[in-house]
């Protein structure tokens, strides 16, 4: 049995990923290939098992409260509840996305982003690498250093806040998500997190805005400040462009194919994005094709 390949994609939010991961998937399939979509939202669900389910489905919960949990809205405490089940049934991720939290925490911010990290250690190996191991392509369809990297901007802005407001702890809460964002490199670089193909979907925010907001209607969780306390178009431009830069300097450090979004529309945009990754030497070696 040939063994499999990971295929990851990285990019800001509504700048196309999906749309382009959807074309590669059935390019994948059309040539043969087992492919198996991997991401941790997905996994709650297909996930049967009590392991590695129960623990991606409370962590994943855990990440979004101690994300927003230390915030208030309308001036009172954000009552997350305690279970997966009531969490998911009551749709609370598309509650803390509706409005913004004030006067939030870094500490919850920076402790979501080892929660993320926890809880991808867990969907790589016991989910990605299995699938890799019978030989299918997995595809990756947003990178997890992605959610990482956002978690530790809103802790820098949580951390500034709180410097204003006289929190004792935000400066050292900040000094340390410096320090956590510069181990990433080392983290997901490590050979169980590391995909074997990377491709980077990069493109201006303003067009990313409006492709979100006019398939969702609104922009979701992280997708913006909301967690500090900002909800607006600048706030999503503004988390979407700090991010992308930092998506562009891994990217570049690691060698990954590059496709630049421009506004030729998402029909060309797809088509010339799944050249570029196909094209991909892996891939003709994984299809016997080089």
């Amino acid at each position: 049995m040939n063994q499999g390949l990971t295929v990851a994609f990285l990019g800001i939010d509504g700048i196309g990923k999906s749309t382009l991961c959807r074309a590669f998937e059935e390019r994948a399939r059309a040539a043969g290939a087992e492919v198996v979509t991997v991401t941790w939202r997905s996994a709650l669900e297909e996930t049967a098992t009590p392991w590695p389910a129960v623990p991606l489905q409370q962590l994943w919960l855990e990440s979004f409260r101690t994300l927003y949990g230390g915030g208030l809205r309308e001036g009172q405490p954000l009552d997350i509840p305690r279970g997966y089940d009531v969490w998911d049934a009551q749709q609370w991720e598309r509650h803390l996305a509706a409005e913004p939290v004030m006067h939030n925490r870094a500490s919850g911010a920076l402790a979501a982003a080892f929660v993320e990290i926890a809880g991808n250690i867990i969907l790589a190996s016991e989910v990605t690498r299995q699938a890799v191991a019978r030989g299918a392509v997995v595809v990756q369809e947003s990178y997890p250093i992605k959610h990482v990297l956002k978690e530790l901007a809103v802790a820098d802005r949580l951390a500034l806040q709180g410097r204003e407001e006289g929190d004792p702890a935000a400066a050292a809460v900040g000094s340390l998500a410096g320090t956590v964002r510069g181990l990433l490199d080392v983290i997901f670089s490590s050979s169980l997190l590391r995909p074997d193909i990377g491709i980077l979907v990069d493109g201006p925010s303003a067009y990313a805005y409006r492709w979100r907001t006019a398939q969702n209607g609104a922009v979701g969780a992280l997708e913006d400040y909301g967690p500090a306390g900002e909800r607006s178009e600048e706030s999503f431009s503004r988390m979407q462009d700090e991010t992308a830069k930092l998506f562009r300097e891994y990217a570049d450090s690691l060698g990954w194919t590059v496709h630049q979004v421009d506004h030729a529309g998402v029909e060309a945009n797809t088509e010339r994005g799944l050249a570029a990754l196909c094209s991909h030497p892996k891939l003709a070696r994984y299809f016997g094709q080089g």
